[in-house]
């Protein structure tokens, strides 16, 4: 898709309008990959803190990161913008690993996290 060769080539683009088709996930998961695609690009959270968004107490933050380890369109469903309770990034299943969830959130113009 020419949006996400383009956001990775340096000029970050806006793909929360990208359609998808979650149809075959759970409906927890849905909403955790719903609530990850409303972060702005440039901008992070917390594991605990999406889970408040969705309306679960800060303990559901296992379970958001454990939806996000399944996530089945990185980049699109940007779970590289969910960091540790610390503001660490960690937890991220891509090739790099937290190195790499760290040179995305560069390359959006946001706060670079301490990598664990």
């Amino acid at each position: 898709m020419r949006l996400v060769a383009t956001h990775l080539g340096g000029a970050p683009q806006d793909l929360s309008k990208v359609p998808v088709d979650l149809e075959r996930v759970s409906p927890f998961y849905q909403a955790v990959y719903h609530a990850a695609r409303d972060i702005p690009s440039g901008q992070t959270v917390t594991y605990g803190e999406l889970a408040a968004r969705l309306g679960k107490s800060r303990a559901a933050a296992r379970a958001v990161g454990q939806a996000l380890a399944k996530n089945p369109i990185p980049i699109v469903v940007p779970c590289h913008r969910i960091l540790g309770a610390a503001g660490a990034a960690v937890g991220f299943s891509a090739p790099g690993g937290v190195q790499t969830k760290a040179r995305l959130l560069a390359l959006e113009g946001a706060r670079i996290p301490r990598v664990r």
